[in-house]
């Protein structure tokens, strides 16, 4: 490994030490039939236990940002006759928005601002008012400003 110091571009402020870019010269290749039994499988697995109790799912690994699988998720589990609605309150929540446009899916946008907390009467009201919403999307994390959004509510 050569002595320069390059970027890892990658979200978030981060540095890394010289152990990890040293690690990360090791290409971990998904067609090895070792690791792909005994890690990728592995995690697949335990995946899709934790989401459900039910026979003939799986789950899909992807390699990419958050905003890659939020794009993945928009884009595969809604249907054509699906409409949802978008709660908002930072920049992820914004690119759902745009993204759900991009992609034609019928959606609904409830803008909290940067730094609100949804609320859940707000958003009860637009769901009581359009009955054609049948899924509801919002970031957990807003690692824009660090707000943990309170999905079980």
């Amino acid at each position: 490994m050569t002595s320069r110091n390059y970027l890892l571009l990658t979200p978030g402020p981060l540095t890394t030490s010289r152990t990890v870019k040293e690690a990360m010269l090791f290409d971990s290749c998904t067609w090895d039939d070792d690791y792909n039994i005994g890690v990728v499988e592995q995690i697949r697995q335990q995946l899709t236990a934790l989401a459900t109790a039910s026979e003939g799912y799986t789950s899909v690994l992807l390699q990419g940002s958050g905003s890659y699988a939020v794009e993945a998720v928009l884009g595969s589990a809604l249907g054509p006759q699906d409409k949802v609605l978008i709660v908002s309150n930072g920049a992820y929540g914004a690119r759902m928005v745009e993204m759900a446009g991009l992609m034609g899916i019928a959606h609904h946008a409830y803008d909290c601002g940067e730094v609100a907390r949804p609320d859940v009467q707000a958003i009860d009201a637009i769901l009581n008012a359009d009955p054609t919403i049948s899924h509801i999307a919002m970031v957990h994390s807003e690692t824009t400003t660090g707000m943990l959004n309170p999905i079980d509510e």
